[in-house]
């Protein structure tokens, strides 16, 4: 039986599109193309929920009802993008609002789909990229990488967006606006942690060859008598006894693949405690809140956690590495004195995993270094923080994470921006 690869959920390329947003910031068109288009879907819709905030946005889907698109259609009009270039329906009368989101709109494939040469490769998309540029509007269509003409659309739009593939073929010489990896999904170790059974004795061998040769005699009587019977009960018509534990397992929700850590044998040192100053459901909140206090707060770094296995997602916004409660309670006292938190505010939580970005190797000055390098990354947009290790190195990481399962949405966001992150106990000190 072929097993089905993993696939990396919604989410993640939902929280990479929110990423990607401020690279397209200066964009009025632009394209989002993969060979996976319900991830290509995914991408567009985290650009658009994050450029909605700034601007009207209208996503187009050029591939075909791209299912992320589709479900956000709540009419029965199947009109859509297909209707508008055949029958000359103007754009604004075929878009949907999305609910919930004032300035995103969407544009369904239409009656037909709107994955054509004609469609794709119209010089009518360069004069609605003149129109959204003149209104201060977004427009995002989405492709499959080998759509007929994606060159031409490519020509008539500010750039592309593209999604998993590391080359677009069709493409030409499209400037490339960002590249969103598909996100690495490591499934578990499986481990066996039974105890190693014990070599077995002659003795034991023998019994066990005496019991089933026994057992192997009384079978043989058996199934002689049971031959003789005209009919069995299920021939007979008696109802067949199914097993309910074969039900019961193919309804089990497979658990969510985990990244490993890289360095299980720091999980008793790890500074397993810090400060949540915040819960934001927007990048911008959160980070406002970042960069307003991240002076007077050491270890400051931001998350982006999705909840359960929704495609929300929480931003949120951490401060402080402690190896017990004690000092996390001293901190969170000295913040609510400084009224960087409110008298009620501030979290005490369970954080000892964070994405591992950089490092340092020993040398005078280590701190002066690490801050230096802190800055580079927080120039880059990455929540970066130093702890100083007992070596006199210094080790750079992101985020702050209580399982593994929390950081997948963080460490594709950091590849997004061109970092390799691997998942790390948090071990050191502040500098």
């Amino acid at each position: 039986m072929t097993v089905p690869p993993l696939r990396a959920p919604a989410g993640s390329y939902e929280g990479a599109g929110r990423q990607v947003a401020v690279a397209v910031r200066g964009c009025s068109a632009i394209a989002v193309v993969s060979e996976d288009t319900l991830a290509a879907g995914h991408v567009a819709l985290g650009i658009g929920l994050a450029e909605s905030a700034h601007r009207l946005v209208m996503i187009a889907d050029l591939a075909g009802e791209v299912a992320p698109l589709q479900s956000l259609v709540t009419d029965d009009d199947s009109h859509g993008v297909y209707d508008s270039f055949v029958f000359g329906t103007s754009f604004g009368k075929l878009a949907r609002e999305v609910d919930g989101a004032s300035n995103l709109f969407i544009m369904p494939s239409g009656t037909e789909s709107a994955a054509t040469e004609e469609i794709i490769g119209s010089p009518r998309w360069k004069h609605y990229a003149s129109e959204f540029a003149e209104a201060d509007e977004l427009l995002i269509l989405v492709a499959a990488a080998n759509a007929p003409s994606l060159s031409a659309l490519a020509a008539n739009v500010d750039g592309l967006v593209v999604v998993g593939s590391d080359r677009v073929d069709g493409a030409g010489s499209a400037k490339i606006i960002s590249r969103v990896p598909h996100p690495v999904i490591v499934p578990p170790p499986r481990l066996n942690l039974a105890p190693p059974p014990e070599p077995w004795s002659a003795n034991k061998i023998g019994f066990a060859a005496a019991g089933l040769l026994a057992l192997g005699i009384a079978g043989g009587a058996y199934f002689g008598r049971s031959a003789d019977r005209t009919a069995s009960p299920a021939a007979a018509g008696a109802p067949a006894v199914v097993d309910s534990t074969a039900g019961d397992s193919a309804r089990q929700i497979r658990a969510a693949p985990v990244v490993p850590v890289v360095n299980p044998q720091d999980s008793v040192a790890a500074l397993a405690y810090a400060i949540e100053i915040l819960a934001a459901n927007t990048l911008e909140g959160a980070t406002f809140e970042l960069e307003r206090h991240r002076a007077a707060m050491p270890a400051a770094t931001l998350s982006l956690v999705p909840i359960g296995d929704t495609e929300v997602t929480w931003y949120k916004v951490f401060a402080g590495a402690f190896e017990n409660s004690g000092e996390a309670e001293r901190f969170l006292a000295t913040l609510r004195r400084r009224r960087i938190v409110s008298d009620s505010g501030g979290l005490i939580v369970r954080a000892p995993l964070a994405l591992l970005v950089d490092s340092i190797v020993p040398q005078g000055g280590v701190s002066a270094r690490a801050r230096e390098k802190v800055q580079e990354y927080v120039t880059r947009g990455v929540p970066a923080y130093a702890l100083i290790q007992r070596d006199g190195s210094a080790r750079l990481y992101a985020g702050a994470f209580e399982n593994p399962r929390q950081s997948s949405l963080a460490a594709t966001a950091l590849r997004v921006a061109g970092v390799a992150p691997v998942l790390a106990y948090r071990t050191g000190r502040l500098p």
